[in-house]
């Protein structure tokens, strides 16, 4: 059995994985008194692979409270310049945050084709990938908690509006009101730019797919053609698999 973790910039995803299947799951903070969910002595782990974005500090320690705990060296992902027949698409592969390149190693796996891996979380990032498994590069803007932030921050009296949060019941239409109008706004901000994309890469690639995955990929999926669109929401989990074999 094994234990995949995926250490992001907000939350610790985790889940205990045999044989194509998984037992059990869930997702803990960065702090370490919170950790004891990731050791169910029920399961008799044999190996621990780690996805990790949240800097050095967390994976030193995260690697010693599992050995500690666990009696596991842990197996850290990074990223390369080729993996699991995907071609980096950047000029400094090990550059590339190993979550992003996780998800394209999984999403080509899984595909065989060309994708658009798209990963709504704390910034929303968008890569694509060709038919061949060469990666192209992508985009990295702002998700919905930073777009509504960098908005209401950033203007006067801002903190004295009313405030939707971005997993509220979003349209591709005018709001009337100013919470509306902002949330409605990101939201169509960010299917314009996935859309944009997807026209980016048929354009080269033909017939391509949407690889989406995310906290915000629920409220996305809503706005998307479900026709040209795959959620699997743990990609980055998955691209461990395909990684660390």
């Amino acid at each position: 059995m094994i234990l995949d973790i995926d250490v992001g910039n907000s939350a610790i995803k985790w889940r205990v994985f045999d044989q194509g299947t998984t037992l059990l799951r869930g997702a803990v903070s960065h702090r370490e008194e919170d950790w004891s969910p990731l050791i169910d002595h029920r399961f008799d782990l044999e190996r621990v692979r780690v996805s990790n974005v949240a800097g050095a500090n967390l994976s030193e320690s995260l690697a010693g409270w599992l050995k500690d705990n666990a009696g596991i060296m842990a197996e850290f992902s990074v990223s390369q310049a080729r993996t699991a027949g995907v071609v980096s698409g950047y000029q400094a592969p090990e550059t590339l945050g190993v979550d992003r390149w996780l998800a394209v190693v999984a999403s080509w796996n899984m595909i065989k084709g060309p994708c658009l891996v798209v990963d709504a979380g704390s910034a929303l990032t968008i890569d694509f990938v060709g038919a061949k498994g060469k990666h192209y590069g992508g985009y990295i803007v702002p998700g919905s908690y930073m777009m509504f932030d960098a908005l209401y921050g950033g203007t006067a009296g801002g903190t004295g509006n009313s405030r939707f949060g971005p997993n509220g019941s979003c349209a591709q239409l005018p709001g009337e009101n100013t919470g509306e109008a902002v949330q409605n706004g990101c939201f169509t901000m960010s299917l314009a730019l996935i859309e944009k994309s997807l026209g980016q890469l048929q354009q080269a690639e033909g017939a391509s797919t949407i690889i989406l995955t995310g906290g915000g990929a629920e409220s996305l999926a809503k706005g998307l053609d479900p026709k040209q669109l795959r959620h699997i929401p743990d990609l980055v989990l998955d691209g461990l698999e395909y990684a660390l074999p």
